[in-house]
């Protein structure tokens, strides 16, 4: 991972974690009403042996994925505390401006580019005038 990478993640976890709460919030409600209509599909209907099978089959399925889903807002929320702790404009603030003279820095990097302090060059230049014309009498 590159600085800028890395940069960016810290960015996106700044900004974006009550974001991936609220959806991992809004799948356990997805969840949580699809076990409530099996839950009724049950009660309403009377079923055979194979089909209340079929029923206890997808009703483990969903409380698998209802588990990943708690284990993710858990997760989600451990880290929540970290960011509401230290998140405010100047930390976001700090990571874009450290994000611009990054790019600053790489275009630099890819174009580079010096300014001359000295005159050392004009005694370059005034060296191989001299050399040219020693190579143009001969």
């Amino acid at each position: 991972m590159t600085v800028e990478e890395l940069m960016q993640y810290m960015l996106n976890l700044f900004n974006n974690t009550s974001d991936n709460l609220h959806k991992e919030y809004e799948k356990l409600s997805q969840k949580d009403m699809e076990l409530s209509d099996l839950d009724h599909y049950i009660e309403n209907h009377s079923l055979k042996s194979y089909e209340l099978a079929k029923v206890g089959r997808l009703r483990k399925t969903l409380r698998e994925e209802r588990r990943e889903i708690k284990n993710n807002i858990d997760m989600i929320e451990v880290v929540k505390k970290f960011t509401d702790k230290y998140n405010n404009k100047l930390i976001t603030g700090d990571i874009i401006q450290n994000l611009k003279e990054q790019g600053i820095l790489k275009k630099k990097q890819e174009n580079p580019s010096y300014k001359y302090r000295t005159n050392i060059l004009d005694r370059l230049e005034v060296k191989n005038e001299q050399n040219w014309n020693s190579i143009q009498i001969t």
